[in-house]
């Protein structure tokens, strides 16, 4: 129990890695705000945390509108009393295309999904974390932001922002006792997965990607959600600007 008397706000909760973290965090003694567009999916793993014994609630949010992510920090603090730990995990996939096919609506998604709901999560939690004297934001960034691979050069550009937007605010932040800290994991068996096989889920894709791992299986949503209570534990104390790999070996 790690997070017992911590609150935490998870973004892209209602499924894949974001539900994996919101899970483990609650299984950890955290209050989740799970938070997500799909209100169906939110609520299920909300309910999913309450049925393990879990404290939750859900909040409905377009990450991308800056009245609706302050909203959802003043629920947090207005439903659970604090806030501790920022999780913007939310984000957007890309189909694998050459550069030059890349469409500008494309683009556009990435660089609001993956970059501008990261930057609105931290500047409405920092107030909240400040006041309080300290704090933990994650954001979730991706493995191929340390290796690149062809035809995702948008996408691994956008969540190498995100990369670099860790670094430099966990140095900006440390003074202030308020941890930052990135999640890079690989291919994972989420409904992003579709995307990145170009639309079509298939056996075959998912063992061509599977393969692509040293350790030669998908990420799952727990893999990820475990890296994340120890980033967001006191263990972790010292613990900033780090961008932990969750690859099975993908970048070495």
């Amino acid at each position: 129990m790690r997070l017992v008397q911590k609150v935490a706000i998870v973004t892209g909760a209602a499924s894949g890695f974001g539900a994996g973290i919101a899970r483990c965090f609650g299984a950890e003694g955290a209050a989740v705000v799970v938070a997500d567009r799909d209100a169906e999916g939110g609520r299920n793993t909300a309910r999913e945390i309450e049925q393990a014994g879990g404290t939750t609630a859900f909040f409905e949010v377009d990450v991308c509108a800056p009245d609706q992510v302050k909203a959802m920090v003043d629920f947090a603090v207005e439903r659970f009393g604090r806030l501790d730990v920022q999780v913007n995990n939310a984000g957007a996939g890309q189909r694998p295309v050459p550069l030059e096919e890349t469409s500008d609506s494309v683009f556009d998604a990435l660089v609001e999904t993956n970059m501008r709901s990261v930057f609105l999560g931290c500047r409405y939690a920092l107030p909240v974390l400040r006041r309080q004297g300290g704090g933990v934001i994650i954001n979730t960034a991706s493995a191929i932001a340390l290796a690149p691979r062809p035809n995702l050069v948008a996408y691994a550009a956008s969540k190498g922002w995100v990369v670099t937007f860790t670094k430099g605010l966990a140095l900006e932040l440390a003074p202030e006792g308020i941890r930052v800290n990135a999640l890079c994991p690989a291919a994972g068996d989420t409904p992003m997965l579709k995307e990145f096989m170009g639309g079509k889920d298939t056996a075959e894709g998912r063992e061509r990607f599977a393969a692509s791992l040293p350790m030669g299986r998908l990420i799952h949503p727990e893999n990820v959600g475990w890296a994340a209570v120890y980033l967001a534990c006191d263990e972790a104390s010292m613990v900033t600007g780090a961008c932990l790999p969750v690859d099975g070996g993908r970048c070495i």
